[in-house]
């Protein structure tokens, strides 16, 4: 997924997967300064009974169409 694909999924609430599970939604794009000063881009995805959270490297989460 690209930053802008999550950026769309994360407004319009649309179900992902990552590691082959299903999720509600992302529920927040975080940017982090790596140790060598690039920017590293996680997703925080909420499961489908939204309660709990995962926090995965945005290039290994897809879009999911129900």
């Amino acid at each position: 997924m690209t930053n802008s694909e999550a950026k769309t999924a994360l407004q319009n609430r649309t179900p992902v997967t990552y590691n082959g599970i299903n999720y509600a939604y992302i529920s927040a794009i975080i940017y982090r300064r790596g140790g060598s000063g690039e920017i590293i881009i996680s997703v925080e995805l909420t499961d489908k009974n939204k309660r709990s959270v995962t926090i995965a490297s945005i290039k290994d989460v897809i879009t999911t169409y129900d």
